[in-house]
């Protein structure tokens, strides 16, 4: 089982808010009351985007992070962090490939983004089926 190690996500943490780097997309969304919610919401992320997009891999839990694996072949992994702030939980999602294919990863980070807003829309549940745009709300 291959891991992405905290240090590579301690400095995508230094990139920022929607941040881009060489292997690295780094997307926040508004906060959410509970680390709960945020953990359950990432893992229906992970779960819907498979479904979806046939991609195989695996989704691994900590207390505070959801990592979905193997999310385009063995070169995208992504991690949700549901981060305490000031009361509330701040998630953001680190999408990280080890090839040269950064427009797959961008891809990929837009669409976790965009799944992640409809299931904030639905209140934890994706929709039927993906929808043609974005839905509002979710992303800052």
């Amino acid at each position: 089982m291959r891991t992405l190690t905290m240090a590579s996500f301690g400095l995508a943490l230094t990139l920022g808010t929607g941040a881009l780097a060489e292997g690295w997309s780094v997307t926040d969304f508004n906060s959410v009351n509970t680390r709960e919610i945020c953990m359950n919401y990432a893992e229906t992320t992970f779960n819907t985007y498979r479904q979806r997009f046939g991609s195989d891999g695996f989704t691994g839990r900590s207390t505070w992070t959801v990592g979905g694996y193997d999310l385009r072949g063995e070169v995208v992994d992504a991690l949700f962090i549901c981060a305490d702030e000031a009361g509330l939980v701040a998630p953001f999602v680190v999408v990280y490939n080890s090839d040269e294919d950064s427009d797959a990863r961008e891809a990929i980070a837009d669409r976790l983004s965009d799944i992640w807003d409809e299931i904030v829309a639905n209140g934890g549940a994706p929709s039927a089926a993906a929808p043609a745009t974005a839905p509002a709300g979710g992303t800052k």
